[in-house]
C-alpha cells in the first residue's frame, strides 16, 4: 500500500469482477495458509512439506477445471513419481499424524485454487494495473480482512496468554526480540510470494507447483538439522523419487510443448 500511496508502483483499481476474484483468491490464501499453519503445529515440518509436495497433482486437477484445457497424457504421467514418492514417504514416516496430513492436504488444494484462479485474473478484464505483483498485494489485503474473524473467535481469548508465555522469561525471548522476529518473518515470507507470483504470470500453474516442490527439499533438510526431526529411510527414498519426478515432469512438459509448437 505504501509502494501504491507513493506511486512507485501504479496503484491497481478492480472492476466489480476483478473484486469478486480477488475475494475468492484471497480466500484461497487465506486457507491455505491456516491450513499449512495447522499442519506445522501438528506435525515435524519436513512431514509437512512431504506431503506439500502433492501440489502439483491438485493444480493440474483444479487446471482441467478451470482453464478445460488439458495437458499430453504424458505429462501427467510425469507427475506420478512426485505422487508416488510422497506417499512412499509418508506410509510409515517416524512422526506421522493425520491431523498434519490432511491439513496439508487441505492446503494443496487452497493453494492449487489460489495460483489456478489467480493466474486466470491475470487479464484486462479484472480492472488496470493489474500486474502480478499488483495482484498479490490486492490478494493479502483481502486474506487479511478474512483471517480477522477467524484470529478473534479461534484464538482471541487464548492469545494474551500465549503472548505473555512467548515473552516470558522461561521463553528467554524479549518483546522486542519476538516483535522483530514477527515482522522479519513476514517481510520475506510477503516477498517469497511475490516472487511466485511474478513466476506465475510466466509459467503454467502446475509448472509453478512443480517449483515449489522442488524448494520444499530443501526445506526438509534444513529442518532435519535444525531442529532434529527423525526421518526414516523411507522417507528419505520417497522424497528423493519425489523430487526426482520434478525433474521428469518438467523434461516432459518442455517436450510436448515444443513439439506443439512445431505443428502451430
Amino acid at each position: 500500500m505504501i509502494l501504491w500511496a507513493t506511486t512507485i508502483r501504479a496503484a491497481p483499481k478492480l472492476t466489480a469482477d476483478g473484486k469478486i476474484v480477488v475475494s475468492k483468491v484471497g480466500f484461497y490464501h487465506c486457507a491455505g495458509q491456516l491450513l499449512s499453519m495447522m499442519s506445522l503445529g501438528a506435525g515435524p515440518v519436513s512431514f509437512t512439506h512431504i506431503v506439500k509436495a502433492l501440489e502439483p497433482f491438485f493444480s493440474a486437477a483444479v487446471s482441467v477445471v478451470v482453464f478445460g484445457k488439458r495437458m499430453k497424457p504424458q505429462v501427467y504421467a510425469s507427475l506420478i513419481p512426485v505422487v508416488g514418492g510422497v506417499s512412499y514417504a509418508c506410509l510409515k514416516e517416524l512422526s506421522f499424524s493425520w491431523l498434519a496430513f490432511w491439513s496439508a492436504m487441505g492446503s494443496n488444494l487452497a493453494f492449487a485454487l489460489r495460483a489456478v484462479v489467480s493466474k486466470s485474473a491475470m487479464t484486462p478484464s479484472t480492472g488496470e494495473n493489474i500486474t502480478p505483483t499488483n495482484l498479490f498485494g490486492l490478494v493479502t489485503i483481502s486474506s487479511f480482512l478474512f483471517s480477522i474473524p477467524i484470529c478473534i473467535v479461534g484464538e482471541g481469548k487464548s492469545f494474551p496468554g500465549l503472548w505473555a508465555a512467548a515473552v516470558g522469561e522461561e521463553s528467554g525471548t524479549s518483546t522486542l526480540e519476538m516483535v522483530r522476529a514477527i515482522i522479519v518473518s513476514g517481510l520475506f515470507h510477503y516477498l517469497n510470494n511475490e516472487v511466485m507470483y511474478l513466476a506465475l504470470g510466466n509459467v503454467h500453474p502446475v509448472t509453478l507447483a512443480v517449483g515449489n516442490t522442488l524448494k520444499r527439499v530443501f526445506i526438509i533438510l534444513a529442518s532435519v538439522i535444525v531442529f532434529k526431526n527423525p526421518v526414516s529411510p523411507q522417507a528419505a527414498i520417497g522424497s528423493a523419487v519425489g523430487i526426482g519426478g520434478v525433474l521428469v515432469y518438467s523434461l516432459t512438459k518442455q517436450h510436448y510443448e515444443k513439439l506443439e509448437a512445431k505443428e502451430a
